[in-house]
């Protein structure tokens, strides 16, 4: 996946260069792309805390790598998305404080499949085999939530790079969710 998507790095990162410099032939771009990209990013951010846990607390092996492919994953997601912003002339979403304002919004963590403030301190006490089990039970809606978010920018968005990069995530999302309910059942 992360090959996949280098091209598309690429272009991004070049447009953090050109932030705030946005032209007309950039502006393709609608309400719904902006948006998708400001709750996406903590939505994201959430997910690497999550899986940055992982490495001193999983047991299962399976779930260690799973963690770690999530964390890289989706701290590429969050460049291209503030990259995609930059060039947009859309202000840039500091991943960690749009985390927290979220974490004051308990009806939005629910629609987007988000952990709690209070699940994510419980999963931050455990180990071993418990850690594993609440690991998968948080990230599976986590996932659930991506995929109506990225369905809906897919769907309704216009900006055709954004789109390009929505559908990367979602299969990455979709096969990501087989694993992790393959893990469920066998755990």
């Amino acid at each position: 996946m992360f090959l996949r998507r280098l091209p598309l790095l690429v272009v991004l990162l070049a447009g953090l260069l050109g932030a705030g410099t946005a032209s007309a032939a950039t502006q393709a771009h609608n309400d719904t792309d902006a948006e998708f990209t400001r709750m996406m990013i903590p939505h994201h951010y959430q997910a690497i805390v999550m899986s940055e846990l992982a490495p001193d607390r999983a047991a299962d092996s399976r779930v260690k790598s799973l963690a770690e492919r999530i964390r890289t994953e989706q701290d590429l997601d969050i460049l291209m998305m503030r990259g995609w912003q930059g060039r947009n002339g859309l202000p840039m979403t500091d991943p960690e404080t749009a985390y927290q304002d979220l974490l004051d919004q308990p009806d939005v963590l629910e629609r987007m499949g988000m952990a709690t403030e209070e699940e994510m301190d419980r999963l931050a006490t455990l180990s071993g085999a418990e850690f594993d089990r609440m690991f998968l039970d948080l990230m599976i809606p986590h996932h659930d939530g991506a995929v109506v978010m990225l369905r809906d920018v897919i769907l309704n968005g216009s900006d055709r790079e954004l789109s390009q990069l929505a559908q990367d995530m979602m299969s990455t999302q979709k096969a990501q969710l087989a694993t992790m309910h393959d893990m469920r059942e066998s755990a």
